[in-house]
């Protein structure tokens, strides 16, 4: 008793009040206070470390934590739009592992899976459209730092989970990095993948290149700050970009173009890339999604998705030099070639519900209108094949639709 009356008096104090609520209490954004303590304490971040944190911290980070595709996330990709447009892919790889004579054993790889839908349905389809194809595809290995999409993705694309098989009996294993993916002829698929990597901002002041960092105003909200002098990420710029004033580079975004091109000019096969792009001529793109709205990139750290255009003249430039990049061209334009108008006919003649035809029209509408101009592919092949792909492009891309940047 003599003890408690001592300690009573401690547990009313302000201090211990005060304490007891920051316990009981949990900030309104985690992520937020723990960039804010950074800033303050080591400096203003980079925008790649800011990009990195929102989206793969494994405690606050946006993939680590929501439900990021479909009607009931932030935003839709192709695949949850139809089906057309993972049968269309499906096409290309089936058409382009013909055209090589049929390589075998071969392994899919596929970067940034998503919920697996797209991988799903490109499968479908090429075991439908090429049953032999069953014994030399042996292996798909998956790019996906998440966690929680890893086990969506297993779900979606292993019906036999011990050990995890595709329905056609092909043996799926997941990674984080390109790097660990075995030495094999190997087709590659990277759709929204780069869009989301980390990129550093620049902008010119006085003809001299500044980096765009992070900081932390006196309210504790983030904002955009110019660095004062020349910072390491400065020397990923090339210099004679002279008309430029602004510009953003993604060197994850080279390493992995490298990887993949290597091992194409190494061990054979393609990659297949499909994203929000153009060729070096814009500048600001970074921005925010939430609920299927534009956001602001620095606002609720951790809830909403981060993405930027993907400089396709930057992916040809670190291509190894063995190898050819086709394209970009619009989504529009290849899934049209790919024969996306004829299967949308097939579909359409075999419903007869006239909601269900009205849904086709409306993912049709949206594949080759709404997204079919900002969403670009491009296809990366060994230049052994230029003699083939002089008469007989990659399906999809014509003659002329090779990258000019000049490759590292």
């Amino acid at each position: 008793m003599i003890l408690f009356r001592r300690l009573k008096p401690l547990y009313k104090s302000p201090l211990v009040r005060h304490c007891s609520q920051i316990v009981q209490k949990d900030p309104p954004n985690r992520l937020l206070n723990a960039l804010g303590a950074k800033i303050r304490f080591t400096g203003p971040i980079t925008v790649a470390e800011y990009m990195k944190e929102c989206l793969t911290n494994p405690l606050y980070g946006y993939y680590a934590k929501h439900e990021v595709f479909g009607a009931s996330g932030d935003f839709v990709t192709s695949p949850e739009v139809s089906q057309m447009f993972g049968e269309c892919l499906g096409i290309w790889y089936a058409h382009e592992w013909i055209k090589m004579g049929k390589p075998q054993p071969w392994q899919f790889v596929e970067l940034g899976p998503g919920k697996g839908t797209l991988m799903s349905d490109i499968l479908r389809t090429i075991h439908n459209l090429v049953p032999d194809i069953k014994g030399a595809l042996t292996h798909v290995h998956l790019v996906e730092v998440s966690d929680r999409l890893q086990k969506v993705q297993k779900t979606t694309l292993c019906p036999t989970q011990d050990p995890p098989s595709t329905p056609y009996g092909q043996k799926v294993t997941w990674h984080r990095d390109l790097s660990q993916i075995p030495d094999l002829f190997t087709f590659f698929l990277a759709h929204e993948f780069f869009d989301a990597l980390p990129i550093h901002k620049f902008v010119k002041t006085d003809g001299v290149w500044r980096e765009v960092l992070i900081d932390c105003d006196k309210d504790g909200q983030l904002t955009f700050v110019k660095s004062r002098h020349p910072t390491p990420a400065c020397s990923y710029i090339i210099q004679d970009q002279s008309d430029c004033q602004e510009t953003e580079i993604c060197p994850l975004a080279g390493m992995y173009t490298q990887l993949m091109s290597d091992k194409v000019d190494q061990f054979g096969g393609a990659a297949l890339i499909a994203d929000y792009g153009h060729n070096g001529d814009k500048g600001d793109t970074l921005r925010g999604f939430r609920n299927h709205s534009v956001v602001d990139p620095l606002k609720d750290p951790g809830l909403n998705d981060l993405t930027a255009d993907v400089d396709f003249n930057y992916l040809a430039r670190n291509c190894s030099e063995h190898v050819r990049l086709f394209g970009p061209v619009p989504q529009k334009q290849f899934l049209l070639r790919l024969g996306l108008q004829q299967r949308l006919a097939q579909l359409i003649k075999s419903t007869q519900e006239p909601s269900a035809q009205k849904q086709l029209l409306s993912a049709f509408q949206k594949l080759t209108e709404d997204m079919g101009q900002c969403f670009k592919f491009s296809a990366v092949f060994p230049k052994s094949m230029e003699v083939i792909h002089a008469s007989e492009p990659p399906a999809g891309f014509e003659p002329t639709e090779q990258n000019p940047s000049e490759p590292r």
